[in-house]
């Protein structure tokens, strides 16, 4: 199967995503993935799943992969997504255990919106709410540093020294939104929230990109249109945006020859599209 692969700054991303098909995007150096809507073997050590939605081109993969961890006596596998579906998809987890007649293994975390989660030293994550026609949410991961406080600057280094010999901690921790993934939703998940439209990477749904579907079709479904990222180019503040989930209404060749002609030159230099290369 090819796969697309996207790098900046040094962190890479890899997967595939297909409205209506498959979507699932690595990020091998944090450990994680958003969404599983495909099953790839290779892919099976990542400890982590952002689940936006339970639609089957963002979750299918999710029962095979938690199987497969338990096979190979991996760690405990960690699932997070909204938390109303916590308890379906440990439904569906049970059932998917008693049809194999093996145990599956798995920690399912249903989050609330803007919920801090640690990922590794220097990162966390948050969910915030996506607008799509189930229950969903999209996630931002943060990168996180330490600053000597504002009211410390003015010290000299020997009265730094002592306060911190007295237990007190100069230093204060200052976060950088730095991926976002919207998984399906329309616009709003963009123009409604501050951290996603100043992450460094975005990860944006574009469904459709022509008339075969509209703007207001779009919308019904709960998916953005091309249109709107046009009309709104502005709000974007991203350093990289990169466009997933097409309809298989296009070809790749006809997705490539509309977005050369229709994205306007505010974005034309940080915006691209998650393709399988020589698509």
């Amino acid at each position: 199967m090819l796969t697309a692969s996207f790098e900046y700054k040094g962190i890479k991303f890899e997967g595939i995503s297909e409205g209506g098909i498959r979507t699932s995007i690595i990020c091998p150096s944090l450990d994680f993935m958003f969404d599983f809507g495909y099953i790839n073997p290779d892919k099976i050590h990542i400890g982590r799943i952002l689940l936006s939605h339970a639609h089957l081109d963002h979750s299918c993969g999710i029962p095979y992969y938690v199987s497969q961890r338990s096979l190979r006596k991996l760690s405990v596998p960690k699932v997070y997504l909204p938390k109303s579906l916590e308890p379906k998809m440990s439904q569906i987890l049970k059932l998917y255990s008693e049809i194999e007649d093996f145990d599956y293994d798995c920690e399912l975390i249903g989050l609330g919106f803007g919920e801090r989660v640690d990922l590794k030293p220097g990162y966390f994550f948050k969910p915030w709410p996506s607008f799509h026609r189930v229950p969903s949410q999209g996630y931002t991961i943060y990168e996180t540093k330490r600053k000597l406080k504002k009211e410390w600057t003015s010290l000299s280094s020997e009265e730094i020294r002592r306060k911190k010999e007295q237990g007190e901690d100069p230093t204060e921790e200052i976060s950088v939104p730095l991926v976002s993934f919207s998984g399906d939703t329309k616009i709003e998940y963009v123009l409604e929230n501050e951290d996603v439209r100043k992450s460094k990477i975005l990860f944006m749904e574009c469904t459709y990109y022509c008339d075969k579907r509209d703007v207001s079709r779009a919308r019904e479904w709960g998916h953005t249109h091309f249109d709107e990222i046009i009309e709104h180019a502005s709000a974007f503040e991203n350093e990289a945006i990169v466009l997933i989930h097409p309809s298989k209404r296009y070809s790749y060749r006809e997705l490539n020859d509309l977005f050369r002609k229709k994205v306007p030159p505010i974005l034309k230099d940080r915006i691209s599209l998650f393709l399988p290369p020589k698509s």
